[in-house]
C-alpha cells in the first residue's frame, strides 16, 4: 500500500524526468498533451528549456549538465549522486501521482527506485536498449517501473515476459517529421537538374560518430564519383559546433564538391535517391522518407572486440533491428570497408533488382512502425495511469 496520502481535492500531479535533448523535447510534447487532457494538471520535473516552455516547473535545468560515456559521468558523479538525493527527497514531499522518467537509464532507473520506494507509481518512456545489449537488465526493470512505455513493437512481448504492463506509443519522430517544412525547391537550390543523382551523407550529430565515421563515409563517396561522376553528395550538418572537424576532413576531399548543410537532413533525405549514415535516429529518418541507405559504424578493435562479446542483437542498424533482417547493408567494425560500401550504394543508385528489393522491404517496415499520434498515445497513457493511481489512494484511504 501506498504511503501517500489520498487527496481528492487537488489537481492531478505528474513528474516528468529528462536528462537529454531528446528527452527534453519528449517531455515537452508530453506535457502539453497531458495539460491538454486537463488544464488543471500540475506538471513538475527535471528537464530542459524546451519543457520549461511547455509549462514544466523545473527543479533545475538537468539537460544543460548531460553527461555521455564513462569519463564524464564520473567527473560529475558527485553532482548526479546530490541530485538524485534531493529529487527523491522532493517527490516524497510533492507527492505526484506518477513518475515519468524519459530515457537516460544510467540516473533515470536509479530514480525510479528511490520513487517506488516511496510510494510513487512509474511510468518509464523509452526503454533501455535491452535487446541489443545487456538483457538480463530487464528484470532490474520490471522491478523499478510500473508501466513501461516503448517506441518498437516488438519491446512489448520482452516486458510483458517479465510482468510489466507496456505499451507500444511509436517513435515520435516520425510525427515530428510529418511537421517539418518541405523546401520545393531544394534540388534547385544546390544547383541540380532532376536528372542528377544525388547521395546524401549523414556522418552523425555527435562528435565522436563524426571523427570516427566521416573518413570512411568520404572515401566510399569518392569512390562512387569515380566509377558514376554524375552522382552529386550533400551533408547533413547536426549542429554548427561539427562544423570545424567536417570541414577539416572535407579539405582531403574537395574533388567530391560536398555541399554542407545545416539543418536539412530531412531535405536530403527526401530528395536524395541513396544515403551512407551512420546508425541510430537518421536511419528512420530515411525509412520515413523511402531513402534506401547503407549504415557504417567504424570501431576501434578494442570497441569491435566488446561489441561481439556484449551485443545481443545481430544488427545495430534500426531499420534491420526493426525488421529483423538485414534490409539495408551495414557494417559495424573495424576494418577498412569504403569499397564494400561504395558497391552497395552503387547498386543502390542503379533502377534494378536491389534498389527495388530494398525499397519493397523498406515500404512494409514502414506500414508498421511509422505510426502517427506517438505523443498522444504516450500522453493518454500517463493520465489514465494518473487517474489509477488517484482512485486506488482515495479508495484505500476510506
Amino acid at each position: 500500500m501506498s504511503d501517500l496520502p489520498a487527496k481528492s481535492d487537488r489537481p492531478l500531479r505528474v513528474f516528468i524526468c529528462a536528462g537529454e535533448h531528446s528527452g527534453d523535447s519528449h517531455g515537452a510534447a508530453l506535457a502539453k498533451r497531458l495539460r491538454k487532457r486537463d488544464p488543471t494538471i500540475e506538471l513538475h520535473g527535471l528537464g530542459g528549456p524546451i519543457m520549461e516552455a511547455a509549462g514544466v516547473k523545473l527543479r533545475m535545468d538537468f539537460v544543460e549538465h548531460a553527461a555521455m560515456g564513462l569519463i564524464p559521468v564520473l567527473k560529475k558523479l558527485p553532482f548526479f549522486k546530490r541530485m538524485l538525493s534531493e529529487t527523491a527527497a522532493y517527490l516524497a514531499e510533492w507527492q505526484p501521482d506518477v513518475l515519468v522518467p524519459i530515457d537516460y537509464p544510467g540516473f533515470n532507473l536509479r530514480l525510479s527506485g528511490r520513487a517506488r520506494k516511496r510510494g510513487v507509481h512509474v511510468a518509464y518512456y523509452v526503454s533501455p536498449q535491452v535487446w541489443a545489449w545487456r538483457p538480463g537488465r530487464i528484470h532490474r526493470i520490471a522491478r523499478l517501473v510500473d508501466h513501461m512505455l516503448v517506441l518498437f513493437p516488438f519491446e512489448v512481448d520482452l516486458y510483458k515476459d517479465v510482468g510489466v504492463p507496456c505499451t507500444f506509443v511509436g517513435h515520435p519522430l516520425f510525427d515530428e517529421l510529418r511537421t517539418r517544412k518541405r523546401s520545393p525547391a531544394f534540388r534547385a537550390e544546390l544547383g541540380l537538374d532532376p536528372a542528377t543523382p544525388l547521395v546524401g551523407l549523414l556522418p552523425g550529430s555527435r562528435q565522436h560518430e563524426v571523427d570516427k565515421n566521416l573518413n570512411l563515409i568520404l572515401r566510399a563517396a569518392r569512390r562512387v564519383k569515380e566509377q558514376k561522376p554524375e552522382v552529386s553528395f550533400a551533408l547533413a550538418l547536426a549542429k554548427e559546433s561539427l562544423r570545424p572537424a567536417i570541414e577539416a576532413e572535407l579539405a582531403n576531399f574537395q574533388d567530391l564538391g560536398v555541399e554542407v548543410l545545416p539543418g536539412k537532413a530531412s531535405d536530403i533525405a527526401r530528395v536524395s535517391k541513396a544515403a551512407i549514415t551512420v546508425s541510430g535516429t537518421a536511419t528512420l529518418e530515411l525509412l520515413h522518407y523511402d531513402c534506401p541507405m547503407v549504415v557504417v559504424y567504424q570501431l576501434n578493435s578494442a570497441q569491435a572486440w566488446l561489441g561481439k562479446r556484449l551485443l545481443t542483437t545481430q544488427w545495430i542498424a534500426l531499420v534491420n533491428v526493426l525488421a529483423q533482417r538485414e534490409i539495408c547493408p551495414e557494417y559495424v567494425c573495424s576494418e577498412d570497408v569504403a569499397e564494400e560500401v561504395a558497391t552497395d550504394i552503387l547498386a543502390l543508385l542503379r533502377p534494378g533488382r536491389v534498389r527495388k528489393r530494398t525499397l519493397t522491404h523498406m515500404a512494409n517496415l514502414r506500414k508498421k512502425v511509422d505510426i502517427k499520434g506517438s505523443h498522444e498515445v504516450a500522453a493518454d497513457t500517463v493520465f489514465d495511469l494518473a487517474l489509477k493511481v488517484r482512485a486506488e489512494r482515495i479508495a484505500q484511504a476510506k
